[in-house]
């Protein structure tokens, strides 16, 4: 069983980064954490939950985080869900915002990611 602390983030695509980050920051608590041309991320004041936006047909896809406790728990995550036959569609990664993770899809193809963000744990 992994390990999760909780449910992290829910990635979703909309067609304008800045204007759906004005529009979500707006009418719930969310703090604008950063804004880029392919993605932006907002964190909700109260639960410290991310909702992520992403472009369509960019490099990231939509999906749900679950959060793990530190980057050796995304990797024993990983050798456990690999060995057990389950679809793990990426390694392990550093990503440039300092989080560490990989992605994993279940039996209907949902995506998931196991996340360990430090400036979120």
């Amino acid at each position: 069983m992994v390990n999760s602390v909780r449910m992290g983030h829910i990635a979703i695509e909309v067609s304008d980064i800045r204007k759906a980050a004005d529009f979500y920051s707006s009418i719930f608590p969310f703090d604008i954490v950063y804004v880029y041309d392919d993605w932006g991320l907002l964190r909700h004041r109260e639960t410290g939950d991310d909702l992520a936006l992403l472009i369509p047909g960019g490099n990231h896809h939509p999906h749900n985080g679950i959060r793990v406790r530190s980057n050796a728990e995304v990797d024993a995550a990983y050798s456990e869900l690999a060995e057990s036959g389950i679809r793990v569609k990426t390694k392990p990664k550093l990503h440039r915002d300092g989080s560490y993770s990989f992605y994993f899809s279940d039996p209907d193809s949902n995506l998931f990611e196991i996340i360990f963000d430090p400036s979120n744990p």
